[in-house]
C-alpha cells in the first residue's frame, strides 16, 4: 500500500505568498507578449515557466512519498504446554480431571488458532518436551516434579521475527528445588521476564480448585542419620504428618530388612505432628537401614510418603575423654565415677594436687561390651544402667609433674576425642596449650566441654574466641534448670519414663554460679536455661560449632548433688548420669569426621526421586585430601554390576568432594568407598531412590503464581475462550511492540526532479532566444 504526504519546508503562510508572488510575475509577464514572437512561441514559453516554478514550489511543499513494509513472512508461533504431572489427574473440574480440562483446551487452540500461528505442542514436568494431539489424549499425567521456570525457558526461541506466544495450561504447582534444596518460586518469575525480554507473552490458565481435598498421612524423621556405639540405646523420633485427620491414631511400624521390629500408635491432633518414638541397638558394627512406616489408609491422596529412612552407623570404637581439673572437687569426683561408669568411654583424668605434681588416673576397657538390646518399640524404663563389662574395666593410677606441658602437645591431644575441663584451670591453659585446643576442636573434629563455668577467673582474648559466652562478674545466686526447645529436640532425656526427662530438671537440687553468663555468638545455641527463685534466668547450657567441632559450656556448681539425692529421688539420679552419656554420644556424633577419623560418607538425604540426580558427600582428613580421592563405588540391591564414580571437589572446601550418582531408577542403593575395610561402617552409606509423592499431595491450584507469570511475561490470564483470548490478546501485543513500519521517499531523493526543474528552465531559455527575446 502506497501513500503520499507532504511536510513543507518552509512555513505554510511564507509558501503561500511565495506561490501568489509566483502567479502574479507571471501573469504580469504573459501579458505583455513582444509583437517579434509568434502566439504560439509564447504559450510554448509560459507553459514552460509556469511548469517549472510548479515544480519548485512542490518541492518547497516536500512531498514524501509512504510505502508500508510488510511483516517477515510465515506465522507467528504458538507453544502450547500442558501440564502433565501427577497434580493433574486431581478430578475437580466440572467432574473432569485437570489435565482433561487441559487437552481440551489445547485442542481448541490447535483448532481454531492453527490458520494464524504455527501451533506446537509441548507436555512438561522437570523440563519441556514435544507432543501432538494423539499422544496427550493418550498418555496420562504421572510426572512427580513440577519445574516452570525450565518448562517455560525450553520454549523460547532466539530467532522469531515473526514473534511468539505460549499458552500454559497448568494447575499452576511448582515443586522445583534450587541447589540448597529450598523451594522457592522466584525462578518461575524470572523465566517469565525472560520472556517478556525475548517478546514472548504467557497466556496463562489455571485448572483446578485452591481448596485441596481429601486425607493423607506421612511420615517425616528429623534426624535420618545417626552413631551409635555397640549395645548403645539410640532413641529414633519420626513426626507423622496429616492432612484432614485430626484425633485419628494411626499405627506407625518400625522396619529392618523388612521385618516389623516396633509398634506404636501415633496421637494426631489438630494443627500438629504426631510424634513417636523408637529405641534402637545394634551388637555389631556397621551400616543399619531403618524404615519408619505409618499404616496407610483407604483414599489417601498419595500413598508415597508413608515410609521415612533412617541410617544407624554402629562403630566399635570407644569415646575417648580426657578430664583436666585443678582440685578434688566434689564435682570432678562424682563426674569422673560417672564418665568412667559408661562402657563406650575410655577416660583419662588429671587432678592437679599441687605445683609440680597431677594424679593421672585411666580407665579402659577390659572386654567385650556386653549391652544388651531392648525391643525396638519400648523405651528403657530408666536410662541404660552400667554394662556388665564395666566391671572389668581396667584403672591405672601415677603422677605426672608438668601440668602446663600436659595440653601442650598437639599429638598428645589427637588421641581425645572430648575434652572436658573445670573451673580455675589456669595452670593447664597456657598459651601453647590453647593454641593446641583451638586447632584441635578447629581441625580434628575436637568437642570441648567447660562446666561449672568459665575456664579461667580472666578469660584472655585466645580463650574468648574460642568460647561462645562471656561472662560478668555477680553475686554468687542459685538456680535450677530447664531445657529450652533446642535442647529438648536434643533427646537426651527418655520423657515418657515417668520423672526421667528434661521436666525433672526444675525438681532437682539447684545450682550455684559466681558470674552471669550472656549469649554473644552468633552462632551461639542455648540448650538450657537457669531460672532464679526471683524469676530471672540467662543461659546455662550453651553449644557453639567451631570449625568441624564443637564446644560447649555449662553453669554452674553442684551438680554433684543431682547424683546424690534422698531415698525418695533416687530415681532422679539416673537424670545426673542420662545427661552426660546423652551429651557425650551427642558430641561425637553428626560433626563431620571424628577424632581419628581419615574419611568417610555422607548423604544430604536418604531418599531421593528418580527425577532428582542422586549422590553422596566424601570427607577426607587434610593429610589425606593431599593426594587423590579414593573412587566411589555404587551397587544397587535388585542386582547389576556396580559402577564406580570419581568424586568432584568442593572449591570452598578442598577436604570435601561431592560425588554424582545422577538419576536413578527406583530401589535400594549401597555406596562405599573403593578399598577401605569392610568394618569401617563410615566407608559406605545406603539410601533409597523412589518417589516422594508432593505431586499427588500438593494439588491446591495455584492461580496467583499463574496471574503472576502472566504479568511478568506481558501476557494475560485466560477465561473460557481460550482460542480467542490467545488471538486478541497476541494482536494487541504485537501492535504494541511491533507498530506498522513503512519506508518514506522525499522528492529530494531524486536526482530527475531537479534535472527536470533545470530542463525545463533550459528549455524556456532556448525559446526565448530562439524568439529574438535574448
Amino acid at each position: 500500500m502506497v501513500r503520499w504526504s507532504v511536510q513543507p519546508l518552509i512555513p505554510t503562510s511564507l509558501w503561500l505568498a511565495l506561490a501568489t508572488a509566483a502567479l502574479a510575475l507571471l501573469l504580469w509577464y504573459a501579458w505583455r507578449r513582444p509583437a517579434v514572437v509568434t502566439r504560439s512561441r509564447w504559450a510554448g514559453i509560459i507553459s514552460l515557466m509556469t511548469l517549472a516554478i510548479a515544480l519548485v514550489l512542490g518541492l518547497l511543499l516536500n512531498p514524501i512519498r509512504i510505502e508500508e513494509i510488510p511483516p517477515p513472512a510465515g506465522k507467528p508461533l504458538l507453544t502450547v504446554l500442558v501440564d502433565a504431572t501427577a497434580s493433574m489427574k486431581t478430578p475437580d473440574v466440572d467432574g473432569a480431571s485437570r489435565y482433561a480440562a487441559a487437552v481440551k483446551a489445547a485442542e481448541q487452540l490447535s483448532d481454531r488458532l492453527n490458520n494464524r500461528f504455527d501451533v506446537r505442542m509441548r507436555t512438561f514436568t522437570e523440563s519441556a518436551l514435544p507432543t501432538d494431539m494423539k499422544a496427550l489424549r493418550e498418555h496420562p499425567p504421572t510426572g512427580q516434579s513440577t519445574n516452570l521456570a525450565a518448562a517455560i525457558a525450553g520454549c523460547l526461541e532466539e530467532d522469531r521475527p515473526q514473534g511468539q506466544a505460549i499458552a500454559l495450561l497448568s494447575d499452576g504447582g511448582d515443586n522445583a528445588r534450587d541447589e540448597s534444596g529450598a523451594h522457592e518460586t522466584s525462578h518461575v518469575r524470572d523465566a517469565a521476564r525472560l520472556a517478556r525480554a525475548m517478546a514472548s507473552p504467557i497466556y496463562a490458565k489455571t485448572f483446578g480448585s485452591t481448596a485441596g481435598g481429601g486425607f493423607d498421612l506421612g511420615v517425616e524423621i528429623p534426624s535420618p542419620q545417626d552413631i551409635a556405639l555397640i549395645g548403645q540405646q539410640v532413641l529414633v523420633t519420626a513426626n507423622i504428618t496429616h492432612i484432614g485427620l485430626s484425633g485419628a491414631h494411626p499405627n506407625v511400624m518400625l522396619l529392618q530388612n523388612g521385618k516389623e521390629v516396633g509398634r506404636v500408635q501415633a496421637d494426631l491432633l489438630e494443627g500438629r505432628t504426631g510424634e513417636v518414638h523408637f529405641w534402637v541397638s545394634q551388637q555389631k558394627p556397621g551400616v543399619y537401614p531403618y524404615e519408619v512406616r505409618v499404616e496407610s489408609l483407604p483414599g489417601e491422596m498419595t500413598l508415597a510418603n508413608n515410609i521415612g529412612s533412617y541410617l544407624l552407623r554402629v562403630v566399635d570404637e570407644p569415646i575417648r575423654v580426657l578430664q583436666v581439673e585443678v582440685k578434688p572437687y566434689w564435682d570432678s569426683k562424682f563426674l569422673m565415677r560417672t564418665l568412667a561408669s559408661a562402657p563406650a568411654v575410655e577416660l583419662d583424668s588429671a587432678v592437679r594436687i599441687s605445683d609440680e605434681r597431677i594424679m593421672w588416673r585411666t580407665v579402659r576397657r577390659g572386654g567385650e561390651e556386653g549391652a544388651t538390646s531392648r525391643p525396638a518399640g519400648a523405651p528403657p524404663a530408666s536410662a541404660p544402667a552400667a554394662d556388665p563389662a564395666s566391671k572389668q574395666r581396667t584403672e591405672k593410677w601415677k603422677v605426672l609433674n608438668n601440668p602446663a606441658e600436659l595440653l601442650g602437645d598437639a599429638k598428645f591431644l589427637a588421641r581425645y576425642q572430648v575434652v572436658v575441663i573445670g573451673r580455675d584451670a589456669e595452670v593447664f591453659l597456657t598459651d601453647a596449650a590453647l593454641l593446641n585446643l583451638q586447632n584441635w576442636v578447629l581441625h580434628s573434629s575436637g568437642a570441648l566441654v567447660c562446666y561449672r563455668g568459665s575456664p579461667t577467673a580472666q578469660t584472655n582474648e585466645r580463650l574468648a574466641r574460642l568460647l561462645p559466652v562471656r561472662w560478668t562478674p555477680s553475686p554468687e545466686a542459685r538456680f535450677h534448670m530447664t531445657m529450652t526447645s533446642e535442647g529438648r529436640n536434643q533427646h537426651w532425656f527418655n520423657d515418657t519414663a515417668g520423672d526421667m526427662g528434661a521436666e525433672a530438671l526444675r525438681r532437682l537440687p539447684t545450682l550455684a554460679s559466681t558470674a552471669q553468663p550472656q549469649r554473644s555468638k552468633p552462632l551461639a545455641l542455648v540448650l538450657a536455661n537457669s531460672v532464679s527463685p526471683a524469676g530471672e534466668g540467662s543461659p546455662a547450657v550453651i553449644y557453639q560449632p567451631y570449625g568441624s567441632g564443637r564446644v560447649v559450656v555449662i553453669e554452674g556448681a553442684g551438680m554433684w548433688r543431682w547424683a546424690f539425692l534422698p531415698p525418695q529421688f533416687q530415681k532422679q539420679e539416673e537424670i545426673y548420669r542420662t545427661l552426660w552419656h546423652s551429651m557425650l554420644r551427642w558430641l561425637v556424633a553428626d560433626t563431620g569426621l571424628m577424632a581419628g577419623q581419615k574419611m568417610m560418607l555422607r548423604s544430604r538425604e536418604l531418599t531421593f526421586s528418580p527425577d532428582e540426580p542422586a549422590g553422596v558427600m566424601l570427607l577426607l582428613r587434610e593429610d589425606v585430601a593431599r593426594g587423590p580421592p579414593p573412587m566411589i563405588e555404587l551397587k544397587p540391591d535388585a542386582g547389576g554390576s556396580p559402577k564406580t564414580f570419581a568424586p568432584v571437589s568442593l572449591r570452598e572446601d578442598p577436604t570435601a568432594f561431592n560425588v554424582d550418582f545422577g538419576k536413578l531408577p527406583e530401589g535400594h542403593y549401597e555406596a562405599r568407598i573403593v578399598g577401605a575395610q569392610a568394618k569401617d561402617s563410615f566407608s559406605k552409606i545406603m539410601f533409597d531412590v523412589r518417589h516422594k509423592g508432593e505431586e499427588e499431595l500438593d494439588i491446591k491450584a495455584q492461580p496467583e503464581l499463574m496471574q503472576r507469570i502472566a504479568d511478568d511475561s506481558g501476557g494475560a490470564v485466560l477465561g473460557a475462550n481460550v482460542a480467542g483470548d490467545v488471538a486478541t490478546g497476541f494482536a494487541e501485543h504485537m501492535a504494541r511492540i511491533r507498530p506498522p513500519r513503512s519506508q518514506r521517499t522525499t522528492a529530494w531523493d531524486k536526482w530527475w526532479i531537479l534535472a527536470g526543474i533545470i530542463g525545463l528552465w533550459g528549455a524556456s531559455w532556448w525559446l526565448r532566444r530562439s524568439g529574438g527575446l535574448i
